[in-house]
């Protein structure tokens, strides 16, 4: 008994004396060390166990949302210069337009309405956008279309579905204003009124925002190219487009 008590008080006192100059106790090798290192431990389980649970609410809160949809509407303003055998004319025209968008990322689909009582039109337009440069659509960012413009007269005398690709660019300059730029090019398209038809449109311009709403202002010019029967018809319509964009999630 007597030399029990005495190896239990010498372990205590070289168990103290460790602790207490910070070397390591003769009982604990390197490889107990080791071993101590990695030994699992329910209490170690449930501490990162909660400290993960406030990591994960924390991203939650923090990161965010992966859908994005806007709602704009606009009024343009143009002359249309209208060229067939020779002979031009020109008229002014005023008019509206809608669009509402839906983004998953970097994805997403664009519908579009215009009325144009002038001009005795209307079109309607569903677009698929493919995001390739930045992270949301209310910041700088390249984006690829394609999509499809079903232009109707208010007589029913044509129907033109035109197929185009695009390409739209917008850079901010500064934290709440920026520019932007739009390019599509309708397909070709044949159809008994006009015959075969193409053109292309451009839309460029700049804009201010205040949180979530956007004004802006473009300079706007479609171009349309026709053949039927061999005679060669174009029309230009140049002008500009203001307008407002809401950004919600």
């Amino acid at each position: 008994k007597q030399i029990i008590l005495i190896l239990i008080i010498g372990l205590s006192f070289n168990l103290a004396w460790a602790q207490s100059s910070g070397s390591r106790p003769w009982l604990l090798s390197t490889g107990a060390a080791a071993r101590e290192a990695k030994r699992f431990t329910l209490q170690e389980w449930l501490e990162n166990k909660d400290r993960r649970a406030l990591m994960d609410m924390w991203l939650t809160i923090n990161t965010p949302s992966p859908y994005e949809f806007v709602l704009g509407g606009s009024m343009f303003h143009y002359t249309a210069d209208s060229t067939a055998s020779g002979t031009t004319t020109s008229k002014t025209i005023d008019g509206y337009s809608g669009e509402i968008s839906a983004y998953a990322r970097f994805v997403g689909v664009t519908a579009e309405y215009t009325n144009n009582t002038n001009e005795g039109f209307n079109d309607v337009t569903g677009i698929f956008n493919l995001r390739i440069f930045g992270n949301t659509v209310q910041g700088s960012h390249i984006t690829l279309h394609y999509g499809l413009r079903t232009r109707t007269a208010s007589d029913n005398s044509y129907r033109l579905n035109q197929q185009f690709a695009a390409a739209t660019l917008q850079l901010y300059l500064m934290k709440y204003f920026g520019i932007q730029g739009n390019y599509r090019k309708y397909l070709p398209y044949s159809e008994d009124h006009f015959g075969e038809t193409e053109g292309n449109e451009i839309n460029a311009g700049a804009f201010i925002e205040f949180g979530a709403l956007r004004l802006f202002g473009d300079w706007y010019q479609e171009k349309q190219n026709s053949k039927l029967n061999g005679i060669e018809s174009n029309l230009d319509r140049t002008g500009t487009k203001i307008g407002i964009k809401f950004y919600f999630e």
